[in-house]
């Protein structure tokens, strides 16, 4: 697996805090300032971690009022639904290149769904 640069690394973050509940539709980010400090980053680094959100529908910007989580819960979902896609299909291809066979990490997703339902 790639290491991930530290503006990834903190829109994850952001995006975890909203999928466990730290976060919610509407709540006010810090200022770019403060979140760069707060983050120990370069402010250029906090502003590319608020872009990319913007652009994926996370948060909403609004000049001289600051950053919002999006109030679009569909998108906040979708959005977490399409990270997890692209972290379990990385996992998915590590096992792949270290021997897994697809039968074998089927029964694997079989067990743990099975495990869920006991």
């Amino acid at each position: 697996m790639r290491k991930l640069a530290i503006y990834e690394q903190l829109v994850l973050a952001i995006k975890a805090e909203i999928a466990a509940g730290i976060l919610h539709a509407g709540d006010k980010l810090p200022s770019v300032r403060k979140f760069a400090l707060e983050n120990n980053i370069n402010p250029n680094t906090a502003v590319k971690v608020y872009k990319t959100l913007e652009n994926e529908g996370v948060i909403n910007s609004i000049p001289s009022k600051g950053n919002f989580i999006s109030d679009d819960i569909d998108t906040l979902q979708a959005v977490h639904v399409a990270d997890l896609t692209a972290q379990f299909t990385e996992l998915i291809r590590e096992m792949r290149d270290n021997c897994v066979t697809k039968e074998t990490l089927l029964e694997i997703i079989e067990g743990v769904y099975h495990d869920f339902e006991s």
